[in-house]
């Protein structure tokens, strides 16, 4: 997803301009996009089970805070990542089909 962010243009305003790409680089942005967001939020959900599993240690402290919240980070970092693809998943479809 990264390497074909990098192929397209930014528009005045910081936005991807999609008008200079072509149908077929939209597309596959759109689906590497949509494979890192369904990738994201298997691996939330299974942090979250984990998570959920390990009370105990947690409240024993084996499992220690600072690794609790580096987590919490590292989950609320992804999530933003998630709803990113998103976005640019839909203007990407959008853009493709607009051009067929």
């Amino acid at each position: 997803m990264l390497d074909q962010l990098s192929r397209l243009r930014l528009s005045a305003d910081g936005t991807i301009d999609v008008s200079h790409s072509s149908p077929a680089t939209l597309r596959s942005l759109a689906e590497d996009a949509e494979t890192t967001l369904s990738t994201i939020h298997q691996g939330l959900g299974a942090l979250g089970h984990l998570l959920a599993h390990s009370a105990v240690p947690i409240e024993d402290g084996t499992i220690g805070a600072d690794s609790l919240e580096s987590l919490g980070f590292l989950m609320a970092e992804m999530g933003d990542l998630a709803a990113v693809c998103v976005t640019v998943a839909a203007q990407c479809r959008r853009a493709a089909a607009s051009k067929a």
